[in-house]
């Protein structure tokens, strides 16, 4: 019950990523965020909406889409394991939405400029106490 990864998606591709918890899958990050774009590009051009949770059996995505009727997708995004508490997850991703400020020019650039370190920074502090197992908790309390 963590969460296992969050990031920015610019175009389908990872151009902020935070991996909490390593897949053991060998899935190349970029198949990964280009389905979850191709999901919501879907989701807007066949429904006129977008998706906000994608669930599956043992995971839910959730996405925030930051620049809402764009024709190259900007989203965050994060991967929880099942019984993770998803309403509180969508209220943290809510907040980093509030504290990053992205400018179009910015997140063009496909190099981790100073603006993406503190992006990624800030989406790790929001997300902190969220991205333990209840295991790793217990370790970090008892030791």
């Amino acid at each position: 019950m963590a969460i296992l990864e969050a990031g920015l998606i610019v175009n389908g591709l990872p151009l902020v990523r935070s991996v909490y918890y390593s897949d053991e899958s060998g899935v190349d990050p970029i198949i990964k965020t280009s389905l979850v774009t191709a999901i919501q590009s879907f989701a807007s051009e066949a429904f006129n909406d977008r998706g906000e949770e994608i669930k599956l059996k043992k995971i839910s995505i959730l996405l925030s889409d930051l620049d809402p009727g764009s024709k190259e997708p900007l989203l965050l995004y994060c991967i929880v394991e099942k019984g993770t508490d998803i309403s509180e997850v969508k209220r943290r991703l809510a907040k980093i939405e509030k504290k990053i400020e992205l400018i179009r020019m910015m997140v063009d650039t496909p190099v981790m400029t100073n603006e993406l370190i503190k992006v990624k920074k800030t989406i790790d502090k929001e997300l902190k106490e969220l991205i333990l197992k209840p295991a790793d908790r217990a370790k970090n309390i008892f030791g």
